[in-house]
């Protein structure tokens, strides 16, 4: 009987180890991270940010939890934070532009009730998400050198992030997941995948080097 039970034991551990062997790899599987520097600009050249408001970065779509915004916006602002930038709404030297989407056919399809990029005439409301965080002179911003909001493919549920100079306008860095954060049931995996992405930002790759 002791070995019967052994082996029945043995038999649920395995199956349980197999379970979070799953989950891991549904989480971080194609879970990869593009970053481009178009302009090539020293970004310690920076030292403040704000965030310009979009609905279009609406993962909770899919899950219906609020909680997976959160946690991608804290996880940006934790990592702007540390590489040495400082929250500034008022005067940002940086932009910060987080878009995502549930699926490819939705990237162009967001909420009219708040305001997203490129902005409506008329649109001013900002969703709570950003209450604390996004620049007031949004609406007129206008467009994006080196951002086509257009053309830009999304993966299902991948989060994209883009910096701005917001004096000349243009796209200075962006990072993407290749992989669905969505798909992330886990709060603590959607945080490493925005790691992930702001590992590979130059000031975080140079400290790196020393």
């Amino acid at each position: 009987m002791y070995f019967i039970r052994l082996a029945i034991k043995t038999m649920k551990t395995n199956q349980f180890l197999g379970l979070v062997v799953f989950s891991l790899l549904f989480v971080y599987c194609g879970s990869q991270v593009k970053t481009t520097n178009p302009k090539e600009k020293d970004l310690t050249n920076y030292r403040t940010y704000a965030y310009l408001p979009n609905t279009g970065f609406n993962t909770a779509k899919m899950e219906s939890n609020q909680d997976i915004n959160k946690v991608v916006l804290e996880t940006v602002n934790r990592n702007m934070k540390n590489a040495g930038y400082a929250l500034d709404t008022e005067n940002p030297d940086l932009l910060v532009l987080i878009n995502s989407t549930t699926s490819i056919e939705q990237n162009q399809h967001t909420d009219a009730a708040y305001a997203s990029y490129p902005y409506d005439p008329g649109v001013t409301a900002v969703s709570p998400l950003y209450s604390n965080y996004f620049y007031p002179g949004f609406a007129n911003f206008g467009p994006i050198t080196g951002y086509d909001v257009n053309t830009y493919q999304y993966q299902e549920g991948a989060v994209d992030i883009n910096l701005v100079d917001s004096k000349t306008k243009e796209l200075v860095w962006s990072g993407q997941t290749s992989g669905a954060i969505v798909n992330a049931a886990n709060l603590k995996a959607q945080e490493e995948l925005i790691n992930q992405i702001f590992s590979e930002f130059p000031i975080f790759q140079d400290k790196s080097k020393k």
